[in-house]
């Protein structure tokens, strides 16, 4: 009797734990696979994003049944089990199903962004699906809410590849920013030149200097960023490549910011503010002439890119003077 009681009950957990295997399944396949599809003739955005936000509202649903039945014992019966983790599986088919009718044509940054979620979708799912069996209430709802609140924010989430280069831009801008704030700080406490002490003077001169740099960083992020915003489209393969040949420069900016600005930390390293300064004006000189040769670039750009070309020259040139 007790004996046949627990081969029920064994026989009951048969379909979380293939709901878990098909999971990591999916989650193995869409991390390893590099065949993905360069172009799809026939793509329709409208139709796309609304089949991906149909699938998301679906595997919400889903996942909010298996947690009421899954809260607390007992545990639905067999059948039961099968047809509630059924609804989950078909979820998870069809997201996976979806990665491979975004393709590549629609941007680079875009597809990596989306292929990036459905990574961090599925590994939730999957850290989801261990906690059904174990009957604790409040890691179901965890769970729960983390696959909820990655749902919710999809609608936050680029959907062509100027808005995939909007949201990168911000997030290097903030780190520049918090890079230039602490600074700024440093500033606050950094002997000034009227110091007795000639090293002293020296270090401050070098941190005004710097920070002039990584100012110019900040207002070119921030221009650029604003005509982006303006006159940026997805509509062409040019317009496409542009936004992806401006993210990769983008992508290089805050870690040359951030080793040009470590530098400057009192004590001032003046080895390392002569490695890291240059191939920060480099690189500013290089966004600044992306960003000219784009489509997201007009007349009413070109005198504050002509007043941000001097300003990379000069403020290089001041470094230069104090530490070569």
């Amino acid at each position: 009797m007790t004996s046949t009681g627990c081969l029920a009950s064994c026989d009951c957990l048969q379909a979380p734990r293939l709901f878990s295997e098909h999971i990591q399944c999916a989650l193995d396949q869409v991390k390893g696979e590099t065949n993905w599809k360069a172009e799809i003739g026939d793509f329709n955005a409208g139709v796309f994003w609304t089949k991906q936000d149909s699938i998301l509202d679906l595997l919400q649903k889903e996942v909010n049944k298996l947690s009421v039945s899954y809260s607390s014992k007992p545990f639905p019966k067999c059948k039961d089990a099968e047809k509630l983790f059924d609804g989950g599986t078909k979820c998870v088919l069809a997201l996976v199903s979806s990665i491979y009718h975004l393709p590549l044509q629609q941007g680079q940054m875009l597809f990596e962004r989306w292929h990036r979620f459905y990574v961090v979708l599925l590994t939730t799912l999957l850290r989801y699906s261990t906690t059904l069996l174990n009957s604790d209430t409040q890691s179901v709802a965890q769970s729960t809410g983390a696959i909820w609140e990655l749902c919710s924010a999809v609608n936050n989430m680029p959907k062509d590849n100027k808005s995939s280069l909007v949201e990168k831009q911000k997030q290097v801008l903030e780190l520049v920013n918090d890079a230039l704030f602490e600074l700024e700080e440093a500033k606050k406490t950094c002997p000034s030149e009227s110091s007795e002490e000639s090293s002293s003077q020296y270090d401050h001169s070098i941190l005004i200097a710097g920070i002039g740099l990584v100012k110019t960083a900040k207002i070119l992020l921030h221009k650029s960023l604003k005509s982006i915003q303006v006159n940026g489209h997805s509509e062409t393969a040019q317009q496409v490549t542009d936004a992806d040949t401006l993210g990769d420069v983008i992508d290089k900016t805050s870690e040359t910011v951030d080793d040009f600005a470590v530098s400057l930390y009192s004590p001032v390293s003046v080895v390392e503010v002569r490695r890291t300064f240059k191939p920060l004006a480099n690189h500013l000189s290089s966004l600044l002439a992306v960003f000219r040769e784009s489509h997201f670039c007009t007349e009413q750009d070109v005198q504050w890119t002509t007043l941000l070309e001097n300003a990379i020259s000069h403020n290089d040139n001041k470094v230069s003077a104090l530490v070569t």
